[in-house]
């Protein structure tokens, strides 16, 4: 108190520029932008491998056991139950995010 005679102290505006310019920035839109992309990255990782399983079933393992061929089938199926778990979660997202926009921005005129 003695250095500024019982007034209170002000940061100058200067000062106050120079400590925002070190603030790190933050987004929500960056989180579930990131959110959105790792969702759709496993829905087609998924079924690409679905895919690849498939065709081991028709094309490649034909000369192997039908157990074998059944395997494939099985983890085809499983890839795809990923996919649309996640498909749903990403289409959860989005419509949490329309949402909010629509809250955000008001009614649409007509």
């Amino acid at each position: 108190m003695a250095e500024t005679n019982g007034k209170p102290a002000t940061m100058p505006e200067s000062a106050e520029r120079k400590a925002d310019q070190y603030r790190p920035d933050a987004s929500t839109q960056k989180v579930h932008d990131t959110i959105a992309h790792s969702l759709s990255d496993v829905v087609l990782a998924s079924v690409r491998e679905a895919d690849k399983f498939v065709s081991l079933f028709d094309f490649y393992d034909k000369k192997v056991t039908l157990g074998v061929r059944y395997g494939h089938l099985v983890d085809a199926a499983e890839c795809l139950e990923i996919a649309l778990t996640h498909l749903g979660q990403l289409k959860a997202a989005v419509s949490y995010r329309l949402l909010i926009e629509d809250e955000q921005n008001g009614p649409i005129p007509f």
